[in-house]
């Protein structure tokens, strides 16, 4: 076998593929994550006693959000509350953590709890009294959405 110039170089060139017109643009499988920033409180008050307290003071825990509370007893007597006691008292620290502001659900008309979910709806942070009403209001279609939110709206003013 003869070897040319051309063979010679085409033999010692690494392999190289070249993207053909039937390899589609694979789009990414990634989850988008809507990143919820937490409200900043300006004055937080113990649930048990009702003190003013800080991040300074003794920390009990709903889910993975403290709850601060006054004095280390507090803090045992609040972890020591039935789920649904803990959810209601601690729900004035524990939305602003979820970045919840409203404080009824839009779906059931609830006061929302430390257990409520929190739903991204046009760049702004919803909460819904538990998860079931945040993906039954997820899977309505965009038009049923603005009606529910704009009939909530409605009823907040009025």
């Amino acid at each position: 076998m003869r070897l040319t110039a051309t063979t010679a170089l085409l033999a010692s060139a690494p392999l190289l593929l070249v993207p053909t017109a039937c390899n589609p643009a694979v789009k990414s499988t990634t989850p988008a994550i809507d990143v919820v920033m937490p409200i900043l409180q300006t004055e937080m008050v113990c649930p048990i006693c009702g003190e003013p307290v800080t991040e300074l003071d003794e920390a009990a825990y709903f889910e993975s959000y403290p709850v601060y509370c006054k004095g280390r007893d507090n803090a045992r007597q609040f972890a020591s509350l039935e789920l649904k006691q803990r959810a209601r008292l601690g729900a004035d620290q524990v939305l602003p953590q979820k970045g919840i502001a409203n404080r009824t659900c839009p779906l059931t008309g609830e006061t929302l709890d430390a257990r409520a979910a929190a739903v991204t709806y046009e760049g702004t942070v919803i909460g819904f009294a538990s998860a079931a009403d945040a993906n039954q209001f997820r899977s309505l279609k965009a038009e049923r959405k603005a009606k529910v939110i704009a009939q909530w709206k409605a009823e907040q003013a009025g």
